[in-house]
């Protein structure tokens, strides 16, 4: 027997009456995420960290359950000018970016993930990714995009990236993927089964291809029970424009945010991902018995 429970993943979730939810169970209130689809200025590190303060600032004013947040693709520099981005490339452990953002982070006890160029050690520039928190004083993680586009100057401007770290942040385990990763269903599965429960994925991804940005998260939501946080660049720009919002989906598929301006925030469960796996069917357990058995 199951009931809808509103709230949570949305009014579309639904949860066994033998567990109550956590809303209800004596727990602490549940905290949450927030995707801030926002118009950085091309080549403008100083207007586009303000303008991440600001929004950072106001998100956590209006909701202080929020615990995580997510800024879109290469923020820093804004999604544009690519033959030209490595002008504004940064260390990923020394840049200015990670200084002002690590410093906002512990100060209002968030973690933040936000996209930039980042100067490689051994020379080039990849499209990356990090995720600062209270306390870090510096990336919890760096995150290098693996799947470059090839109708963008991405694959000959930036060198991809080789690995998929997870991490444990604010009481979930979480893991980065930028943009077109969100298009290979491998990606999130190959962090899903490193034991991720919530993926957050800096975005600039283009039109016309909204539709398929959304559809995007949600099926890699569902397909491995996991949350999936998305941040889109927005605007119009010489090279593209941008007017997909990111949002929030959850272990069910469905998108499970509210639109407050810039924002996209949703209450995360971290027990969802668990209990979804058991309600729905668990698709990264690999059944080990003979098929004719498993089908008999």
């Amino acid at each position: 027997m199951v009931r809808v429970i509103p709230g949570g993943l949305d009014a579309a979730y639904v949860r066994s009456t033998e567990r109550p939810p956590a809303e209800f169970d004596g727990k602490p209130p549940l905290p949450s995420v927030a995707s801030l689809n926002l118009s950085p200025k091309s080549g403008d590190l100083e207007t586009n960290l303000r303008m991440a303060e600001e929004e950072i600032r106001r998100a956590k004013r209006e909701d202080p359950s929020i615990k995580w947040i997510v800024l879109p693709e290469l923020f820093t520099s804004g999604y544009a000018d690519l033959e030209n981005v490595s002008l504004h490339a940064e260390d990923a452990h020394h840049g200015m970016s990670v200084r002002r953002l690590s410093s906002l982070a512990h100060e209002l006890d968030v973690f933040i993930a936000y996209g930039f160029p980042e100067r490689l050690p051994g020379g080039g520039t990849a499209t990356s990714a990090n995720l600062v928190g209270p306390g870090s004083g510096g990336p919890l993680l760096t995150y290098r995009k693996k799947n470059l586009v090839e109708t963008t100057p991405e694959h000959r401007v930036f060198t991809p990236g080789s690995s998929l770290p997870v991490v444990e942040a604010g009481g979930m385990r979480v893991a980065l993927v930028i943009c077109w990763d969100i298009g290979h269903p491998e990606m999130v599965r190959e962090a899903a089964a490193s034991g991720a429960e919530l993926i957050l994925a800096p975005a600039a991804w283009r039109d016309p291809w909204g539709p398929q940005y959304d559809l995007a998260c949600a099926a890699r939501a569902l397909d491995n029970a996991v949350y999936i946080a998305s941040a889109n660049q927005k605007g119009d720009y010489p090279e593209a424009a941008f007017h997909a919002p990111g949002g929030i989906f959850g272990p069910d598929g469905s998108r499970a945010s509210e639109v407050r301006g810039a924002a996209a925030v949703a209450r995360l469960d971290p027990d969802a991902p668990g209990w979804w796996r058991t309600f729905y069917g668990d698709t990264l357990r690999k059944n080990p018995e003979p098929l004719e058995e498993a089908c008999s």
